[in-house]
């Protein structure tokens, strides 16, 4: 795979060494999520990262509080899935838990579906 670019993300006050590759990729998720899917908080959910592999170019999210058995949860995470992997180059899979009966949903990024978001 292809990974000419780099996510270049740091705190203020952080220096460029004191952020791991990895620690760079969970900021850039962080802020992705922050940044495409506010409802998320906006409805009482939560989100975090829970892992980050860059070998394998994957990244797993847990979508928490009123996203778990929430009738939206699948839609959200079918659009995460799908719109991650364009936005952060170092990722091409993507894991999602919800909560939502212990299920775990992932995709590569080469989904077609058809999110509304």
């Amino acid at each position: 795979m292809n990974r000419d670019k780099s996510v270049r993300i740091l705190d203020p006050g952080m220096s460029e060494s004191a952020q791991s590759p990895e620690d760079e990729v969970r900021e850039a998720v962080s802020l992705f999520l922050q940044r495409n899917f506010p409802q998320i908080q906006a409805h009482g959910g939560d989100s975090s990262i829970t892992a980050v592999d860059l070998e394998e170019g994957s990244v797993e999210i847990n979508l928490t509080g009123a996203c778990s058995g929430c009738g939206v949860s699948p839609m959200t995470t079918q659009a995460i899935q799908r719109r991650l992997p364009g936005e952060i180059d170092e990722i091409d899979y993507v894991s999602v838990t919800t909560g939502f009966d212990g299920l775990t949903e992932g995709t590569s990024r080469d989904i077609s579906d058809d999110v509304p978001f």
